[in-house]
């Protein structure tokens, strides 16, 4: 059995549909009856609610668990203490694997919640555990918040600089090296950055969507200030725009580029790229 926390996210949800599809026991903790019903209606075999921050839902979720697949909500402040008590937890039940989603370059400090996840790589690393780490670059899926303004508009915005270049690599494909990771037996002690085939500036994302659309697309840049003040009020934390920010600032400075080659081997084949990816958005999409 495998336990996924985090499990009703994107990530989460990407990494069940791979393994259930694998016919692989999977308990996947939430926080809702809502989600734990979306997640039944995947094919999930167990689904557990529970706070990730409370000790006796942790004990629970572990009971009986040979795998974790540790992945944070999004920006906790708290990832590094609620990861401590998985691993406590994880060594308690003698766990044969312990996989942590990280992100693609932990060491940047410029960015909190990238440097905080190499805080959380460190605890791994003096755990005594057999552990995974995969370290994503950002997804492909991330863009599709712009979608309808891409297709009604023909605008593709950005809070950071659109000539900015980030290794944008497409969900499934982690999903794939997740699952391969989980189930085969030579990852272990293993730190993979998985990073797509190529880094795009972001006009060259929106030159992708105008030949896939046939339509104009235009890369543009958000003002952060009214980015942050919109986020505010949709009810993202104060700690989480500030955490943001500071990535947009770096992505416009600095980019996020990695290499392929990792991923490409843990795949035994080329990742997803950009033109392929949309292409199979605008599929999804013309059924609705």
């Amino acid at each position: 059995m495998i336990l996924i926390t985090g499990a009703a996210g994107k990530t989460g949800k990407a990494i069940l549909n791979t393994l259930t599809r694998r016919g692989i026991r999977v308990r996947a903790l939430v926080r809702s009856q809502q989600q734990k019903e979306a997640l039944k209606r995947m094919g999930v075999n167990e689904v557990m609610i529970g706070d990730l921050r409370n000790a006796e839902d942790l004990q629970q979720a572990m009971q009986g668990i040979r795998k974790v697949y540790y992945i944070c909500p999004n920006i906790a402040p708290d990832e590094v203490a609620i990861g401590q008590s998985l691993i406590d937890l994880a060594k308690k039940a003698e766990v044969t694997r312990f996989v942590y989603h990280s992100v693609l370059h932990p060491q940047v400090e410029a960015m909190p919640h990238h440097w905080q996840k190499m805080r959380m790589e460190e605890k791994l690393f003096e755990s005594g555990l057999s552990f995974s780490i995969l370290q994503p670059c950002a997804y492909m899926q991330n863009l599709l918040q712009n979608w309808k303004s891409i297709i009604d508009e023909g605008i593709y915005a950005v809070p950071y600089a659109t000539s900015a270049r980030i290794s944008i690599v497409d969900l499934e494909d982690i999903s794939e090296v997740a699952a391969n990771v989980l189930t085969q037996q030579n990852h272990k002690n293993a730190i993979y950055e998985l990073a797509g085939p190529q880094p795009l500036s972001q006009d060259e994302v929106a030159e992708t969507y105008v030949t896939a659309l046939q339509k104009p697309v235009k890369a543009v840049t958000l003002n952060r200030d009214a980015w942050a003040a919109k986020a505010a009020e949709a009810g993202t934390s104060a700690f989480q725009i500030d955490v943001l920010v500071k990535m947009f600032e770096y992505y416009e400075k600095y980019g996020l580029i990695g290499n392929p080659w990792v991923l490409t081997t843990l795949l035994d084949r080329p990742p997803v790229n950009f033109a392929t990816f949309v292409s199979r958005q605008i599929r999804a999409y013309s059924k609705y």
